[in-house]
């Protein structure tokens, strides 16, 4: 699944690499991709949005993802907005 820019930091961070690599690939990865398109891949995965308590749970996952809140915040904005 997805990851935003924070999860994959926190996570290569983990590893054991050298904080300076890590920046520098996060970087140049984000720089080829957009975040918000991978957090709407996490939307899509997470299934039909059926009520106010799914959409607090997808909000949750991207979250947790590692997806900043202005990332999150542009793509439930549409979805918040239907009618469920």
């Amino acid at each position: 699944m997805p990851m935003g820019r924070a999860r994959l930091q926190e996570e290569l961070l983990a590893t054991g690499c050298p904080e300076q690599i890590v920046l520098a690939t996060v970087r140049a990865m984000y720089r080829k991709v957009s975040e918000q398109d991978l957090a709407m891949k996490v939307v899509t995965t997470a299934g039909r949005i059926s009520s106010t308590q799914t959409l607090s749970r997808i909000a949750r996952l991207l979250n947790q993802r590692g997806f900043d809140e202005e990332t999150i915040e542009t793509v439930m904005g549409p979805l918040m907005r239907e009618d469920i």
